[in-house]
C-alpha cells in the first residue's frame, strides 16, 4: 500500500468503501454549457490535465453519499462531492465528472 492510498484510509470512515479511480478525458465534455464550466473549480483546461496527469483519485461512498478526491504525492488533497455523478451514471464502475470519466479500478480494503 502507498502513501496516497494510507492517507485517504485515515480519511473514510468505519462503513465507507474506497475505490482507486482513473480518470480519462470524456468526450461529452465537449457538449457542456458555458454556464456549466463556470462552476468548476479549476480555472484552465490546461491546469486541470495537469493535475489529472500527476494526482492520483479515490472515491470514498457510503450510502448517503460519494466523494472524490484528488491527490498528491505530498499528500494534499482536493475533495469533492459527486453523489449526484454517481447516481446519474449508466455505468456502474465509472461516473462522469468536470470533463473526465472516472473508471473504477479497485477497492481498496
Amino acid at each position: 500500500m502507498n502513501r496516497q492510498e494510507e492517507k485517504i484510509m485515515e480519511l473514510a470512515e468505519a462503513k465507507d468503501e474506497i475505490i482507486v479511480l482513473q480518470p480519462r478525458k470524456d468526450q461529452s465534455f465537449a457538449r457542456m454549457a458555458i454556464t456549466e464550466f463556470m462552476n468548476l473549480p479549476f480555472t484552465s483546461k490546461s491546469a486541470l490535465a495537469e493535475r489529472v496527469r500527476v494526482n492520483s483519485y479515490f472515491l470514498i461512498r457510503n450510502a448517503d453519499k460519494s466523494t472524490l478526491y484528488s491527490m498528491n504525492e505530498d499528500l494534499k488533497y482536493d475533495s469533492y462531492d459527486v453523489s449526484e455523478a454517481v447516481k446519474e451514471s449508466n455505468d456502474q464502475n465509472s461516473f462522469a465528472f468536470m470533463g473526465y470519466k472516472f473508471k473504477y479500478i479497485e477497492v481498496i480494503e
